[in-house]
């Protein structure tokens, strides 16, 4: 017997979540990360964060890492599935790009972990009524929104963007919202591409292998 891929048994994926952070948004959030009044006095070495939907080739990974922080990683495709796993080992604070079909189940969990937050997010989300509902129920729990806007629509793909997505965070910024400055847009001559998405090409690989076996399996018991 076969065991399915752990990509293919988990239906929570979708296509439509798979756009990496290039380095120039992740770069974005670092100076905050260490302006925190939490961890202003500690060493970037001594900062654990935890990037949960993301792979060892993941910018948030590698950036974070070479400003100084120690970092856990984890992602569906080994099983960790965010809605059920937490890294065993402390961490100071969640910072990653979710998935978009999935944005308002991830705020409920990273507000039920109650660690510092910051979420890459498409502003455009505050435009349904059903997120801002989700978080005034929020704020009058005590446990308030904060957005770092960045000032211009970065490029997933190179080309132009059609949105601005920014840093959602909580427990996090000096200030509730604060604006932070990109050089370009990461779009055309500027564009550099995640390094993450080499683990999607061998992730989708091992998934038409998976595939391909089942299938030639089926054929066998014919």
């Amino acid at each position: 017997m076969v065991e399915d891929h752990t990509w293919l048994r988990k239906s929570s994926w979708n296509e439509k979540d798979e756009y990496y952070t290039p380095p120039i948004l992740v770069n974005a959030i670092i100076p905050f990360l260490k302006c925190n009044p939490r961890t202003l006095d500690i060493p970037s070495k001594d900062i654990t964060i935890w990037c949960p939907f993301d792979t060892e080739n993941s910018e948030f990974v590698l950036c974070l890492r070479d400003a100084g922080f120690k970092v856990i990683y984890s992602h569906i495709w080994s099983g960790q599935d965010f809605f059920e796993y937490e890294p065993d080992e402390h961490y100071d604070c969640i910072v990653s790009n979710p998935p978009f079909t999935k944005k308002l189940e991830v705020f409920k969990r990273l507000f039920e972990l109650g660690k510092p937050f910051a979420m890459v997010m498409g502003l455009p989300i505050i435009n349904y009524q059903v997120v801002g509902s989700f978080f005034i129920e929020h704020q009058n729990a005590g446990r308030s929104l904060q957005l770092l806007i960045v000032d211009k629509k970065v490029s997933f793909d190179g080309n132009t963007a059609s949105f601005n997505n920014s840093f959602f965070c909580h427990r996090l910024l000096e200030k509730d919202i604060m604006f932070a400055h990109l050089e370009h847009n990461n779009s055309n001559k500027n564009y550099t591409a995640s390094r993450m998405n080499v683990d999607r090409q061998d992730e989708q690989k091992k998934i038409e292998e998976a595939k391909q076996t089942k299938i030639n399996i089926g054929w066998k018991n014919e």
